[in-house]
């Protein structure tokens, strides 16, 4: 079933929003699709005041979607189009990612005049509510122009939400034994780094264990009740998958060899003789929880995110537990939907990105209190930075040679500095707290008091001070926290 936005329903198909600059229209919103009736002798399109790479259009289509293709077209009876673009997919409209092709590029050919028609069809589709398309070059002899049509079809999931502390369990024998091929699939995205996605145990004791471990997919092959002692690590898969972004897993067992598939990449292994032959009993999703005292696999900590479309076989395991069906038990609380988290990741990928913050009345009494939370590969970066007006000079939190440091800088030439923490650019989410009194400065790596470093001077802060994140670094992640 193809799903365009089209307006000659008279129908709200689907609502737009556009960048703060384009506050002038050419022509109204219920314009901009490209419909049978209008494409030939339909009128207007999306034309923005100002035509530069800071323009986008984007897209709420209401609820997630399967969308497969994307067709372009310029502005009717001008000089404006396209001639190519990027495209962004998010679930939420403040989480996004950026669709790439093949080619690993994310540039997308757009339009040579204003009337042809250019469609993408996308090999792999992509599933989403919103859709944000940002103008990478347009037309010479024209500016910024629009019409643009989707296709896709409506997307329909099962999901569950697991809140650390949740165990879904299905005991599957009443389901035909031995097979030569089984297959587990699934959905998953969370924030957290580590934690069991699912464990599944077979007769003679032998179990498989998935797990994420420091952002990465983990299977386990283990044998016995007692401990993780005995362990073989079968398949490491997947990097940074606690991105808040839902990530495809499928598990396959051929006879003899294990695929594991994570986001259209996939890893073949040999599996142990014992289960070439291997029938599952039980399923755990969210940790191990064993008929015997098996403990679970690496770490302690229980999944905390959302599961969707889990199918073993041809079974719909989350549908069964929305059933109450007698073979699914229920440890903890356990809801069929995902909520989203309060806080937002946000990527500065080149040295000219940054975040502004204004300045806040409380600042005024020279108490400052600040959280965040950053992710990088690079030795050194800048994080913030602010001004002091009444000492003229200015603040910089930083990492150099893998450690944060603090460095206060006054207008006599003079500075402090403040160093904390260690062998930060490992990839993992590392926490910082700024903390600024009438008598004291101070900052803290990862809450560990081992890496906290201060000084008995104060931060004059005023209100007009304004706050800036990122900017002179590359790819740096920042999950922020202001208090």
């Amino acid at each position: 079933m193809d799903l365009s936005l089209q307006k000659s329903t008279g129908e709200k198909d689907a609502e737009f929003k556009t960048s703060k600059t384009n506050l002038n229209w050419i022509h109204s919103l219920n314009d901009l699709s490209m419909t049978k009736r209008d494409r030939d002798q339909g009128a207007g399109g999306w034309s923005p005041l100002v035509s530069d790479r800071y323009q986008w259009l984007e897209v709420d289509l209401g609820r997630r979607t399967q969308i497969t293709a994307i067709a372009t077209q310029g502005r009717y009876g001008s000089s404006d189009w396209l001639t190519s673009y990027m495209l962004m997919f998010s679930d939420t409209g403040h989480n996004w990612r950026q669709h790439r092709q093949e080619d690993s590029l994310g540039i997308f050919p757009g339009n040579s005049n204003a009337d042809t028609v250019v469609q993408y069809k996308l090999k792999h589709p992509e599933i989403s509510r919103y859709l944000r398309l940002i103008p990478l070059d347009w037309s010479r002899t024209g500016r910024i122009g629009l019409r643009l049509e989707m296709y896709g079809c409506q997307y329909t999931s099962d999901v569950a939400s697991f809140d650390g502390r949740t165990v879904l369990i299905y005991r599957l024998t009443a389901w035909p034994n031995w097979s030569e091929k089984d297959i587990i699939s699934l959905k998953f995205k969370t924030m957290k780094n580590s934690g069991m996605l699912l464990h599944a145990e077979g007769q003679r004791d032998h179990s498989l264990t998935l797990m994420l471990d420091k952002g990465r997919l983990l299977l386990y092959h283990q044998q016995g009740l007692s401990s993780f002692s005995g362990g073989q690590l079968l398949a490491s898969l997947g990097s940074l998958l606690d991105d808040l972004h839902w990530h495809d897993v499928k598990l396959e067992r051929l006879n003899s060899h294990l695929n594991l598939t994570v986001d259209k990449n996939t890893l073949q292994v040999r599996v142990p003789d014992e289960l070439s032959q291997w029938d599952i009993h039980q399923l755990s999703l969210g940790a191990v929880q064993s008929h015997g005292l098996q403990k679970p696999v690496l770490s302690s900590r229980n999944f905390h995110g959302c599961l969707e479309n889990l199918i073993y076989n041809d079974l719909n395991l989350i549908d069964l537990a929305k059933k109450n069906n007698h073979q699914v038990s229920v440890m903890g609380n356990v809801t069929f939907s995902c909520a989203e988290p309060g806080s937002i990741a946000v990527t500065f990928t080149d040295s000219q990105s940054f975040l502004q913050l204004p300045g806040l009345t409380s600042w005024s009494s020279g108490i400052l209190s600040l959280a965040l939370q950053f992710r990088t590969w690079n030795k050194a970066g800048l994080l913030l930075t602010f001004e002091l007006p009444q000492q003229k000079g200015s603040v910089w939190l930083y990492l150099n040679d893998t450690r944060l440091r603090l460095r206060v800088s006054k207008a006599d030439g003079t500075h402090l500095e403040l160093s904390a923490g260690s062998g930060l650019n490992d990839g993992q989410w590392h926490s910082v707290e700024l903390n600024s009194g009438q008598d004291h400065l101070s900052i803290t790596v990862d809450k560990d008091e081992g890496a906290t470093a201060q000084i008995s001077i104060p931060l004059p802060l005023t209100a007009n001070t304004q706050i800036f994140f990122g900017g002179k670094i590359s790819y740096i992640f920042l999950s922020i926290s202001l208090i």
